[in-house]
């Protein structure tokens, strides 16, 4: 009996030795609501290497990376490093890189610039929004405290931006140049044609009215190549209207010279 006893009271022994120990070189039969590394109390996970801190996990969730991080915020995970803290996720191909300049020219950026970085077998960075709409309801949005713009996404290839686009230089890529007016075989119109097109329809031909705008916006290769077209054409209006003021100007001196012929018979 007493063997008994001795035997129950050393199982109790080794089974509260284990409650209250955990080994470094691993763990089994553990149970993740009674075995787990960390506070029972109000109190934040303190994690520290060379005994200075390097992460601490806070009660209500929130995780901050770094020694001797002077700010305490409210943001939910904050990765600290006095100079140039850089934070990575990686694969064997590539990692991409989310870092804080703290100098000019650090990370080709200037003092206080935030730098995105993708380093590796491509360099390209791709916003992926998946849907299977076409009605551009998703969007990238770009914001001050004052204003914001947004560039809606459809699935056939078609970006819409809201706002206003200030550039040094635009290249547009034409499937078409209006130099067709110079051939040969270029209809054009007289220019009473024009006038009747304008009365009945209210614009120039081969333009879209007002209308078509409003509803539709433009093309702006496309309206350039439109609007030289007219260029051309006014070209060729005035090469013409050039030639007939040339031959005009020829019978006119003609028949001055036949004036002063006739006058000086008379005398």
């Amino acid at each position: 009996m007493m063997k008994q006893k001795l035997l129950a009271l050393a199982l109790l022994i080794s089974t509260f030795s284990f409650a209250q120990s955990w080994n470094l070189t691993g763990n089994s039969g553990t149970n993740p609501s009674n075995n787990f590394l960390g506070t029972t109390d109000n109190q934040p996970l303190v994690l520290k290497a060379n005994n200075t801190e390097v992460m601490r996990i806070l009660p209500d969730g929130k995780a901050k990376i770094g020694a001797n991080d002077p700010v305490n915020n409210d943001s939910a995970f904050r990765v600290y490093q006095a100079e140039n803290p850089v934070f990575e996720v990686a694969s064997s191909l590539s990692s991409f890189q989310i870092s804080k300049s703290t100098c000019d020219g650090c990370f080709g950026g200037q003092n206080g610039d935030t730098v995105l970085r993708n380093k590796g077998k491509t360099h390209n960075i791709i916003l992926a929004m998946p849907s299977n709409y076409n009605d551009g309801r998703y969007y990238i949005g770009i914001q001050d405290l004052a204003n914001g713009t947004w560039i809606k996404f459809f699935n056939n290839a078609t970006a819409r931006f809201d706002g206003k686009i200030f550039a040094k230089e635009v290249e547009i890529k034409a499937n078409v140049w209006a130099d067709y007016v110079f051939r040969k075989d270029y209809k054009l119109n007289s220019l009473e044609e024009v006038e009747k097109h304008i009365q009945e329809k209210g614009h120039l031909p081969n333009i879209p009215s007002e209308a078509e705008i409003l509803k539709n916006g433009i093309n702006v290769a496309d309206m350039n190549t439109k609007l030289m077209e007219k260029i051309e054409e006014l070209t060729l209006y005035s090469i013409e209207q050039n030639k007939q003021l040339k031959v005009q100007s020829e019978k006119v001196e003609k028949l001055e010279k036949q004036l002063e012929k006739l006058l000086s018979e008379k005398k």
